[in-house]
């Protein structure tokens, strides 16, 4: 599934699109609001950060209560934050 992609405008607007069962729900300017928005809108006791970080990152679905989210952001901010992941796992070790 080819799901819409946002574009950041600048390097504080960081966009994140919410897809709950293949439609589109939310965009959101950070991944931080999206966290917050996810959390109040699945009544989940935490934040769904990771979620969200892995849904960006590798593509992964997140299925909450027989409901399945997709996340997508600017193909940019993806690819820094690969190489931010990339860099502390190195550092790690």
């Amino acid at each position: 599934m080819n799901l819409r992609k946002p574009i950041a405008i600048n390097k504080k607007y960081k966009p994140v699109l919410i897809f709950k069962d293949g439609v589109e729900l939310k965009e959101c300017v950070s991944i931080q609001e999206a966290a917050h928005y996810l959390k109040g809108h699945t009544l989940c006791t935490a934040m769904p950060y990771r979620h969200i970080m892995n849904g960006i990152i590798f593509d992964e679905t997140w299925i909450h209560e027989g409901i399945s989210y997709r996340f997508t952001t600017d193909p940019e901010v993806k690819k820094a934050k690969s190489i931010e992941m990339e860099t502390q796992n190195k550092d790690r070790f």
